[in-house]
């Protein structure tokens, strides 16, 4: 019996060719990127292109929560989002959720690396240069600490959802599983310089639009003052009014949409005592920043205007 044929024996068969190894310069003397290696021996081996990638619409990323607003509900490992129109997206972190300073580790290497992410998967930055910019202590090693958690909760967590369109058909036909990082090189004496690989579907949607619409400076402002749950509504909020001057969800779907799902199944009475102690102050500090005026109607619809 013949042995199985893997994917990479499908679609482009390189053994003999080492891929490690510098490639020869074109004329110009431009080393050849790997890339366009597999592409030569596709081409000459008689192979069609590959087909085109299914590209995330723009800003999407920040439609998941990929944080915990809470120390305690960090220890969650698994959050499902249906939505209204059918879709879903389901987040797997077996180690637990990354906690609430996790969005300022992230917002520190978009801010700095955003230039280097336009051209490449990865940033490199210090953590003492994180912590400083985040205006906590470099010299504390629990900080330290809580920082390696975090990473290692995000390496570890993945994403599967239907959210994304496909580019030719703009059907939601394919169901995408990726990651926040596939890979990191955390330096072990906090003030060298560390690298981080963004998976590249997660790049793609930053890339896309992401990058340019935030304000990172308030957002550095929101994780410099613990501000887990508002900093995520924000990007959110953000993204959901786009150029429109209103944006209105259910309040149930609302909560379900931005990771409060649990409190959407309380009891009313428990429900809105939970959501004015939580929701509320959030979106207070995000007037006049994320959106000019925000109510609940007398439907029990969230109202958002730009």
């Amino acid at each position: 019996m013949s042995e199985p044929t893997t994917r990479r024996d499908a679609t482009l068969p390189l053994e003999g060719i080492d891929m490690t190894a510098p490639q020869d310069g074109d004329e110009h003397g431009r080393k050849t990127s790997k890339q366009e290696v597999r592409q030569l021996v596709r081409a000459s081996l008689g192979y069609p292109p590959p087909a085109p990638r299914t590209l995330p619409m723009e800003g999407h990323v920040c439609d998941f929560p990929l944080w915990s607003y809470s120390k305690k509900r960090a220890a969650i490992t698994s959050l499902h989002i249906a939505y209204e129109d059918g879709s879903f997206c389901t987040i797997r972190a077996p180690d637990g959720m990354p906690g609430p300073s996790f969005p300022g580790y992230l917002d520190c290497m978009l801010y700095y690396g955003q230039r280097d992410m336009f051209v490449q998967e990865y940033m490199e930055i210090s953590v003492y240069a994180i912590f400083k910019a985040l205006g906590m202590d470099a010299n504390n090693g629990r900080n330290y600490a809580h920082f390696h958690r975090d990473m290692e909760r995000a390496f570890t967590l993945f994403i599967k959802t239907d959210r994304f369109h496909h580019p030719q058909t703009g059907r939601r036909s394919h169901v995408e599983y990726f990651r926040v990082l596939r890979q990191m090189s955390l330096a072990k004496h906090r003030q060298e310089v560390s690298a981080f690989f963004f998976d590249d579907l997660f790049l793609t949607s930053l890339r896309a639009g992401y990058l340019k619409r935030v304000d990172f400076d308030f957002c550095l402002h929101l994780d410099k003052n613990n501000a887990p749950l508002a900093r995520f509504l924000y990007s959110h909020i953000v993204k959901r009014l786009g150029t429109k001057s209103i944006y209105m969800r259910k309040l149930l779907g609302f909560l379900n949409d931005v990771g409060l799902g649990y409190l959407a199944v309380l009891p009313p009475k428990i429900r809105n005592q939970k959501v004015k102690q939580t929701l509320y102050p959030a979106l207070e500090t995000l007037r006049g920043k994320g959106f000019t005026h925000w109510e609940i109607d007398d439907d029990d619809n969230i109202v958002f205007l730009s």
